[in-house]
């Protein structure tokens, strides 16, 4: 397994696990994305110093999902992240791709706290960022309007020595 960044040969896949409605539908934006919106948005993204857009690979060699660190404070060593798998990819592939991801945030990338934001309606990722050691921080309340009306964010993070422990 590994990652590695996303390159623009990657763009049309990532656009299609993203539009994916599996996908979309537990994503703070919902809307399809149209290819030349997705090009012009990677170029502005991978001009930035505080954020990292990642590819998972499986043992296979096989491309499952993508990984991002974004909002990267360099001082306080804190980030956000979020990810998503392909679709169709086999069971367990996110717990893999998070695994992975911690590690190369925590030990690669010298960080010392992860942040999540996850939707209420997303009750898989909730479960998934307690399985993966994450705690949870607070609660928005309806902070996210989204197709059907307001809902709350639950805030969650995960410290270094939390993540080691786990």
């Amino acid at each position: 397994m590994a990652l590695r960044e996303i390159g623009e040969d990657d763009l049309e896949l990532m656009l299609q696990w993203r539009n994916h409605p599996s996908v979309r539908s537990r994503m703070f934006s919902q809307s399809i994305i149209e290819l030349e919106q997705h090009r012009l948005w990677f170029e502005r993204e991978s001009k930035k110093s505080d954020s990292v857009w990642l590819l998972f690979i499986d043992e296979s060699n096989t491309p499952r999902g993508v990984v991002y660190f974004t909002e990267m404070n360099r001082v306080s060593r804190n980030a956000f992240w979020g990810f998503y798998a392909a679709p169709d990819a086999p069971a367990g592939t996110g717990t893999k791709m998070g695994r992975e991801a911690l590690a190369h945030f925590f030990n690669d990338l010298g960080f010392h706290k992860l942040n999540a934001e996850v939707l209420e309606s997303n009750e898989r990722s909730y479960h998934f960022h307690r399985k993966l050691g994450f705690q949870v921080e607070g609660v928005l309340r309806e902070n996210y309007f989204g197709l059907s009306g307001y809902e709350d964010v639950t805030c969650f993070g995960i410290i270094e020595c939390e993540w080691r422990s786990v």
